[in-house]
C-alpha cells in the first residue's frame, strides 16, 4: 500500500486529515489529560522547523508504550498541522498493518511497516533510507 504514503495521494487530503486528527488527540492527551515534560523540546522544535533543505533528521524514542510516538506530537509548540515537516515513523507491521483499513490510515499518517525481529535488511528499511536520503525526518 505504498501508494497511500505518497504526498500527492488524493492531493494530500487523507494525510492532512490523519495527521491533524492524531495531532489533536495528542494535544488533548499531553496537555489536558496528562502532565507531560519534554527535555530539550526547543532543540527538537528548531531541528524540525528550520533545519536546512535536504538535511535528514533521525529521532529515537525510549518507547515506553505504543502511544509514545503520537503523544509526542502533543507537547507545547509542536506543529501538528504541517504534513511536510511531520515525521516518518517505523511502525510494527503485525500491529499497525494487520488489515487494509489500518494499513491505509497508518500509511497516510507517514508510517513505514517494519517486521519486528526481521533485522535491518528488510524491504521497508530501504524506504526509511530513501526518506532520509531525501532530507526527511524519520523517527524510531
Amino acid at each position: 500500500m505504498e501508494w497511500a504514503a505518497r504526498a500527492d495521494h488524493l492531493r494530500g487530503i487523507p494525510r492532512k486529515l490523519v495527521i491533524a486528527t492524531i495531532g489533536s488527540f495528542a494535544k488533548t492527551v499531553a496537555s489536558l489529560i496528562n502532565t507531560t515534560s519534554v527535555h530539550n523540546a526547543d532543540t527538537l522544535l528548531r531541528l524540525v522547523r528550520s533545519r536546512p533543505q535536504g538535511i535528514p533528521l533521525i529521532t529515537v524514542s525510549n518507547h515506553m508504550s505504543t502511544l509514545d510516538d503520537p503523544v509526542m506530537w502533543g507537547f507545547k509548540g509542536f506543529p501538528i498541522f504541517d504534513t511536510n515537516i511531520a515525521r516518518w515513523v517505523l511502525a510494527a507491521q503485525d500491529i499497525c498493518f494487520k488489515n487494509p483499513l489500518y494499513s491505509y490510515v497508518f500509511r497516510t499518517g507517514k508510517c513505514i511497516p517494519i517486521t519486528r525481529g526481521g533485522g535491518i535488511y528488510q524491504e521497508h528499511m530501504n524506504e526509511a533510507l530513501e526518506r532520509l536520503n531525501s532530507g526527511e525526518w524519520v523517527s524510531m
